[in-house]
């Protein structure tokens, strides 16, 4: 089971992906994506993640949303509820990537097709969740209830507004200073919000020369003093 920490780092390295393809592709709303993906991966920790495989896309027929699938799959057991409470096993074949970004813009591409003409863009996100299953896009009784409560639980429809990507951060803000071999939640959001300024770090909440170097260069970029410590003003920047 993903611990908070696990499930804070996975929504916040999928989020910019779903944010970008809604943006590019539109309708099916980033927060949905989010969530969907929180469930078909147990929050990035399936062994399925290993194929960037983040949203449960079968191959199907091979002949759908192939833009950005480039035909690679791979074979796993899954369970499928045909029938409300009874849960068949079956052997699959699902579909692999090369990242995670192009595993969400498949997604996106794919309910974007015929397939999915009865998903509508301009209805709630209950709604157009409920849509994509009666679509088909999966079997599970509890799955359309368990994406709704993990997009309520973690808010994740401040996604939903891609005009305020600043807004978009799943950690707290810092109250505290924060400097070279710091740990936590506070450095985490630090991380988050300079890999919008394309700094590429990795969220493992850990202060090391590689965070406080990005941070020196956005401090540069932005003429704050560049000491390596993210206090009050640095933080303003942000925003």
């Amino acid at each position: 089971m993903a611990s908070e920490v696990q499930i804070l780092d996975f929504i916040s390295r999928i989020a910019p992906c779903a944010q970008k393809a809604y943006k590019e592709l539109g309708k099916v709303y980033p927060s949905i994506c989010i969530g969907m993906a929180c469930v078909e991966s147990a929050y990035g920790t399936a062994g399925s993640c290993f194929h960037n495989s983040y949203l449960g896309q079968k191959v199907g027929t091979g002949k759908t949303a192939t833009r950005y699938w480039g035909g690679k799959f791979f074979t796993s057991k899954t369970k499928e509820e045909y029938t409300v409470g009874v849960h068949t096993t079956i052997n699959a074949a699902f579909r692999s990537y090369d990242s995670m970004e192009q595993c969400v813009f498949n997604y996106y591409e794919l309910l974007n097709s015929k397939v999915y003409a009865g998903v509508s863009g301009s209805v709630s996100f209950t709604t157009q969740m409920q849509q994509i299953k009666n679509c088909g896009y999966m079997t599970s009784s509890t799955e359309v209830n368990s994406v709704i409560s993990i997009i309520m639980k973690y808010k994740l429809t401040q996604y939903d507004d891609i005009e305020r990507p600043a807004t978009a951060n799943p950690y707290p803000e810092p109250i505290k200073a924060v400097k070279f071999n710091s740990r936590g939640n506070d450095v985490r959001w630090l991380q988050v919000e300079l890999n919008r300024y394309g700094y590429k770090l990795i969220v493992d909440g850990i202060a090391g020369a590689k965070t406080i170097e990005a941070l020196k260069d956005y401090q540069r970029k932005h003429n704050l003093i560049d000491d390596g410590i993210c206090g009050p003003l640095t933080r303003l920047s942000f925003k």
